[in-house]
């Protein structure tokens, strides 16, 4: 009787686990991949591989499972063999997810993580299952270190670098009418090509009056995705001048104390609170790979009816919809290294857009990725 009571005590927490998988990556899976043998994408990302056995669910080095969970997960492949041909795979990818989900739930947590299954066709003709990869592969962004991300921004504020991404410096020159701005900007993870960004328009460009006052976000509180406060003050660091290097100081100073929590409206009630008299020119620089932690806070910030600009940066085959929510909450905009998007907060229902190359669709006030 124990034994049957165990195993349905396990079948229902497999079936409750499962349901929240499914859950977190539905829609973002459009349709399996077939492909003779399976290689990587080469997107740009590094690439860690969680082997698995054939016919097993079991990941074989959990030690890099445990490695990733400081990195920023931005895709993963759940990669299988159609051998022996026509069985169905159903149950053991479902096991298989289950099995990453404990071992690494970060690749489940955020809307952006794009999604693929790959079914391997080859075996059938070659042969030796075993010499084809089983498991999952996860792209990430690696977390630089301090000196690496100062080393960065000096180099490009210097002007002996220039960065791959011009998001912001693109932003920059399309918008030259914002004056006065309040900025607030992420300088958690690798956000440090942006930040020297910002920086060098500064620098080069302070006739133009583009920002009053700046608030960087890097939270060093590990209770930022469940508090509730709205006047928590910890993980910012302001600065109201127009020389760059004091910007700079205070920019170094965020990245080296904070903790890597993207605490973004917590920002911008700040910035708000700081400085009224400039609470109708609210930019937000956010990571397009990271989600806000305090999202609960929008529903505050929307009743305060400040439109809220944002530049996301690093936007490659995915969007953050979550920072599209924010600026149609708020009657803001939305601003890529191509596109504008300032019509946000009047669109109608059905609605389809394009951003990047990306299609978005508006239903029933959610966005979602075509």
């Amino acid at each position: 009787m124990k034994n049957l009571l165990l195993l349905i005590a396990i079948s229902l927490f497999s079936f409750s686990t499962f349901s929240q998988v499914s859950a977190r990556i539905r829609g973002r899976i459009t349709d399996t991949v077939k492909i003779d043998r399976y290689k990587p994408l080469d997107n740009g990302f590094q690439t860690q591989k969680l082997y698995m056995s054939p016919g097993s669910w079991r990941i074989k080095n959990e030690a890099a499972a445990e490695l990733l969970k400081n990195q920023t997960i931005v895709a993963v492949d759940l990669v299988y063999s159609d051998y022996p041909k026509g069985e169905n795979f159903t149950e053991l990818n479902r096991r298989r997810l289950i099995e990453l989900f404990g071992a690494l739930p970060s690749a489940f947590n955020r809307q952006v993580i794009s999604w693929r299954i790959i079914k391997q066709t080859g075996v059938g003709k070659t042969g030796g299952i075993n010499n084809y990869f089983h498991g999952f592969v996860i792209y990430y962004r690696p977390m630089p270190s301090n000196p690496t991300e100062n080393g960065l921004i000096e180099d490009i504020v210097s002007g002996n670098t220039t960065s791959k991404d011009s998001t912001l410096l693109n932003v920059f020159k399309r918008n030259k009418e914002w004056k006065d701005m309040l900025v607030v900007c992420d300088v958690t993870g690798s956000m440090s090509p942006y930040t020297a960004q910002l920086l060098l328009w500064i620098k080069e460009n302070q006739k133009l009056r583009s920002m009053k006052h700046i608030v960087f976000f890097n939270d060093d509180d590990d209770k930022s995705t469940s508090q509730q406060k709205i006047k928590d003050t910890t993980g910012m660091w302001g600065v109201s001048s127009g020389d760059y290097k004091k910007v700079m100081e205070v920019a170094l100073e965020a990245m080296k104390k904070g903790q890597h929590y993207e605490n973004n409206l917590e920002a911008v009630c700040k910035a708000i609170d700081d400085f009224p008299e400039h609470k109708g020119k609210v930019l937000m620089i956010a990571d397009n790979w990271e989600d806000p932690c305090d999202m609960y806070l929008l529903k505050y910030l929307q009743k305060k009816k400040i439109p809220v600009r944002i530049i996301i940066c690093g936007v490659g085959t995915r969007i953050n919809l979550k920072y599209l929510e924010i600026a149609r909450a708020t009657g803001g905009t939305i601003h890529t290294m191509e596109d504008d998007i300032t019509n946000l907060a009047t669109m109608r229902d059905q609605t389809k857009f394009t951003i990047g190359g990306i299609q978005i669709l508006l239903s029933k006030e959610r966005f979602y990725q075509r």
